[in-house]
């Protein structure tokens, strides 16, 4: 398909992705880096006051828990 572009759709997308976790180029979950900087992204729009450290220590008290 020579990769994802604007016009594809939710759903091409998403079976794009399923094809590279299955073909194992692509982790079926996020790394624990990944959920940090998600985490931190998405926090520090709503509060600046979020550090990186807190969406670590989030993080690792969530993966702690097994969620």
């Amino acid at each position: 398909s020579g990769g994802p572009t604007m016009s594809n759709s939710y759903e091409e997308l998403l079976a794009e992705v399923r094809l590279l976790q299955d073909a194992g180029k692509l982790p079926v979950r996020p790394t624990r880096e990944q959920r940090i900087d998600w985490a931190y992204g998405n926090t520090k729009i709503e509060n600046s006051d979020v550090t990186r450290e807190m969406a670590e220590r989030a993080v690792d008290e969530k993966l702690a828990a097994g969620k």
